[in-house]
C-alpha cells in the first residue's frame, strides 16, 4: 500500500523556502530616496557602539545630504615643515668671544714680569651691560690680578664689543699658568661665553730668557722729549725741550704716566703713557728712547687711542701716530715703521711690529703724535707699549 506522508527533510526545506518569500516587515518609507542607506548607517553605528568600537562624531548627521553639484568642503591642517626649529629667545646676559687683543695663549714671559691682558668681547645677550657690571676672577691662577673690577664706564648695548684689560704679574717660578675670568651682572649673577657660559682665560708660559725686553712705560723718564711744528725734526726733537711728567695749562703739551684713565670703548686703563701734543694743527710731540739692541724674535706692540670723559665723550680729537726707527744714530737709516690716524671713534687701535729685519742692530725708537686740528681734545695715549720676545 502506498504511503502518502512526505519525508521530514522535505517538509523542513519547504518551510525554509516559504520564509524567504515573506515581505519585509519594515519597508523603506515612500518618497525618501536614500532612507535605506540612512537606516543601514544607523544600524552600523549601533553595532559599533555595542561592540565598544567607538561612537559616531557629534558632527555626523546621517539625515544631511549634499546638494547636487555642490563641492564638499574640507579643513586643511596646518603642518610644520620638517626640520623647522622654533626661534629660541636670547638670554639676558651672554658673551661672544672675539679675540685676544694682547698676550696670546701660551705666550712666553719672564719671571715676575708685569703685563696687561686684554680680551675683546661682544655683548651677545638681550640686556645692555651697564655701570655695575664686573669682570671677576673665577678659578685657576690669579697672577696678581684683582678679585674683580668694574667692566665699563658706559653702557655696552647688545651686539656691541668692549675691550677688557686686567693688569697681571707673571709668577717668579717657571712653568705654565692659566687663569679663568667671567662677568657678573648687577644682580650678582655670573655669566660667560656662549650658551654654556664658559669662562675666558689668560694662559702664559714663564721661562728664562724671554718675555718683555723693553718696557717703554718704565723707561719713559729716560727718553728725550721735545715739541715743534711739522715737518717733524728727528735730530733736534722739534727744537723745544719738553720735561717728562710736568703738566701745564689746558692745551699745553704734556708727557707723563697716567693711571685709571677713561679710554675709547669704555675701558678704564692701567698705567699708560700720555703724550698730549701742543694745541694747534700741525703741532707735534716727539720722544726718542735710549739705544736698544734688537734680538731675533723681538716684537714691538701696544695700543693707541684717546682718553675720554667718564661718559665716553672724547670730543673732536684727531691725531696721527708715528713709530720711527734709526740705526746707530744715522739719519740716512730713518724709517717709519708704523703710522695711524686716530679720531674719536669709540675704539682703540692695536699694533704689532716685527723687528727681525733689524736683529743685531743698535737702534733708536721714536714715538710721535701730530695734532690734525686746533682742538684741546687731542689727548693721545700709548697703552701696553713694549718689546717682547
Amino acid at each position: 500500500m502506498m504511503n502518502n506522508k512526505f519525508p521530514l527533510s522535505v517538509i523542513v526545506l519547504y518551510t525554509f523556502l516559504a520564509a524567504c518569500q515573506r515581505p519585509l516587515e519594515n519597508p523603506a518609507p515612500a518618497g525618501r530616496p536614500g532612507a535605506l542607506y540612512t537606516e543601514a548607517a544607523q544600524t552600523l553605528s549601533v553595532q559599533f557602539t555595542a561592540a565598544g568600537i567607538g561612537k559616531p562624531s557629534a558632527a555626523f548627521n546621517p539625515e544631511e545630504t549634499v546638494s547636487p553639484g555642490a563641492a564638499p568642503t574640507f579643513e586643511i591642517p596646518t603642518l610644520t615643515p620638517a626640520g623647522a626649529v622654533p626661534k629660541t629667545p636670547l638670554p639676558c646676559d651672554q658673551i661672544k668671544f672675539i679675540k685676544d687683543v694682547t698676550i696670546p695663549d701660551e705666550m712666553d714671559l719672564a719671571p715676575g714680569e708685569h703685563f696687561t691682558k686684554i680680551w675683546r668681547l661682544q655683548n651677545d645677550g638681550s640686556c645692555p651691560w651697564t655701570i655695575g657690571y664686573l669682570v671677576y676672577f673665577e678659578s685657576g691662577d690669579i697672577l696678581g690680578g684683582p678679585p674683580s673690577q668694574e667692566l665699563t664706564s658706559q653702557t655696552i648695548q647688545p651686539g656691541e664689543t668692549v675691550d677688557i684689560s686686567i693688569d697681571l704679574v707673571a709668577p717668579q717660578e717657571t712653568g705654565s699658568y692659566q687663569g679663568f675670568w667671567m662677568l657678573r651682572n648687577v644682580k650678582g649673577e655670573g655669566f660667560g661665553v656662549g650658551s654654556f657660559s664658559k669662562a675666558f682665560w689668560v694662559e702664559i708660559n714663564v721661562v728664562e730668557g724671554s718675555g718683555m725686553m723693553f718696557d717703554f712705560n718704565a723707561r719713559a723718564d729716560e727718553a728725550a722729549w721735545g715739541r715743534g711744528s711739522v715737518p717733524v725734526d728727528f735730530n733736534d726733537l722739534g727744537g723745544k725741550i719738553l720735561n717728562f711728567d710736568q703738566q701745564g695749562d689746558t692745551g699745553d703739551p704734556y708727557v707723563a704716566l697716567l693711571n685709571q684713565q677713561f679710554l675709547e670703548g669704555g675701558r678704564i686703563s692701567g698705567v699708560l703713557l700720555a703724550t698730549y701734543p701742543p694745541q694747534g694743527k700741525g703741532k707735534y710731540i716727539i720722544g726718542r728712547y735710549p739705544d736698544y739692541k734688537v734680538n731675533p724674535g723681538d716684537l714691538l706692540f701696544g695700543r693707541v687711542g684717546l682718553t675720554t670723559k667718564a661718559n665716553g665723550n672724547c670730543g673732536d680729537g684727531n691725531v696721527d701716530y708715528w713709530i720711527s726707527l734709526m740705526v746707530d744714530g744715522d739719519p740716512e737709516t730713518l724709517v717709519n715703521l708704523w703710522e695711524w690716524n686716530e679720531i674719536c671713534d669709540n675704539q682703540m687701535k692695536s699694533f704689532e711690529i716685527n723687528l727681525d729685519p733689524y736683529k743685531g742692530e743698535i737702534v733708536q725708537l721714536f714715538f710721535v703724535v701730530i695734532a690734525n686740528t686746533g682742538s684741546a681734545d687731542n689727548l693721545a695715549v700709548w697703552d701696553s707699549l713694549s718689546v717682547h720676545r
